[in-house]
């Protein structure tokens, strides 16, 4: 098939990126079929941010140090991205934080949500 007959994809930011699904439990009015939610975090100027990952050994390193009892990475695709970017925006999702370490609260960069 002649490449001009492919359709354009259009990538964000958040593709290729990993978020861990967590069980929403009732606390957010928003969550996906499944009744999950992407792990966020409020930071020291009452912002909230997504924690997203470069890769899933990342996502599982933050996973075992925390305690998210059956937290699932997920790689933010085409087919999930309006879910998650969804649920964020729901719950006052400014940005997202990328390799968040909670025991240096440092991370790799941070960027507005798309």
């Amino acid at each position: 098939m002649p490449r001009s007959m492919l359709q354009p994809t259009t990538t964000t930011p958040l593709d290729g990126l990993w978020v861990l699904l967590v069980d929403n439990g009732g606390e957010l009015a928003t969550q996906d079929a499944d009744g999950r939610v992407p792990v966020m975090a409020r930071a020291g100027n009452d912002q909230t941010y997504l924690l997203v990952f470069k890769n899933v050994v990342k996502a599982r390193q933050f996973v075992a140090t925390q305690d998210l009892d059956g937290a699932e990475p997920r790689m933010v695709v085409r087919g999930n991205r309006e879910d998650i970017v969804r649920i964020a925006k729901s719950a006052g999702v400014v940005g997202t934080l990328l390799d968040y370490d909670p025991s240096t609260q440092q991370y790799a960069s941070s960027r507005a949500l798309a």
